[in-house]
């Protein structure tokens, strides 16, 4: 065996004897105080990692679990088995001198119509923070992703949102009937619908008070940070606290631009999405009309 295969043995064992334990510790570890829900393609990771950089903040061992989502069927032992040991917790909050917590980012769990009820079972109590984007950006960002990733084949992106309608029809419906069911179309097709953002943030409102969910638009966390981000520690609870650098994480790269009448045309259709989201939420997001 060469050494490189070997190597990889070795660290694939290493990996599933640690899931193991984590499996079997699962009992004795805390869930989420926090939980950033969406959207995808709205600056949700670099959120997530400026967050894991406070000192009162501990890591998930997986950034994106999608447990309300995709994996639900797994239970709540194997959920419990991606954070910290509440030793590990208490004797960190006994050195820092403040409550400690653990969350995760998953920015599917805003569209699976599931998922609030999901989360409302397990964790009436969390924080939750939704991100989002001006909707025609997000859409053609999540597309060139998709392709990025080999997800996409159709490499045009006026087809992809042509067809869309046709490769994810029916797939909510069948989603909220069958709590078994995950949808791969529903998750990584829906461009122009998972920008509809209003009705997806309503559909958490019948679990939560409003309170309880903060909403950020994506563009202005963009361009200063650091306010959005002390609002989101003190929300969750925490000592005030800032990261050194304001790093972008998961940049999306560079792209085509979209064809005039195409962005018209979308910002035309999402104009009174747009305007039901700012009544919901009682913001109104600067330049989404462009």
């Amino acid at each position: 065996m060469s050494k490189g295969r070997k190597s990889n043995l070795l660290n694939s064992l290493a990996s599933k004897g640690e899931e193991a334990y984590r499996l079997l510790t699962a009992g004795r570890r805390v869930l989420p105080g926090y939980l950033i829900i969406g959207a995808a393609k709205c600056g949700t990771t670099s959120l997530y990692n400026y967050l894991v950089q406070h000192p009162a903040v501990f890591p998930c061992f997986k950034k994106e679990v999608h447990y309300f989502d995709y994996y639900h069927r797994k239970g709540e032992k194997w959920y419990r088995s991606h954070f910290p040991l509440a030793a590990e917790v208490k004797k960190r909050e006994a050195a820092a001198g403040q409550t400690c917590v653990t969350g995760e980012s998953s920015p599917y769990y805003l569209a699976h119509p599931l998922s609030p009820q999901r989360v409302k079972a397990l964790l009436p109590e969390v924080r939750m923070i939704c991100m989002l984007r001006n909707p025609v950006d997000r859409a053609i960002s999540s597309y060139y992703n998709q392709v990025r990733l080999g997800i996409e084949p159709l490499k045009d992106f006026e087809t992809a949102i042509e067809r869309e309608e046709e490769r994810i029809r029916g797939h909510e419906e069948r989603l909220r009937s069958d709590p078994s069911y995950s949808s791969f179309a529903h998750k990584y097709f829906s461009y122009v619908r998972r920008g509809c953002y209003a009705g997806q943030l309503e559909n958490w409102y019948r679990h939560f008070p409003k309170e309880q969910i903060l909403v950020i638009q994506s563009e202005s966390f963009y361009a200063d940070p650091a306010p959005y981000f002390r609002a989101v520690v003190k929300f969750i609870g925490l000592n005030a606290w800032e990261p050194p650098v304001y790093k972008v994480f998961n940049a999306g790269g560079e792209y085509e631009k979209m064809p005039e009448d195409l962005r018209r045309r979308l910002l035309d259709f999402y104009r009174p999405h747009n305007e039901r989201l700012f009544q919901l939420t009682g913001q109104h997001f600067e330049g989404w009309d462009q």
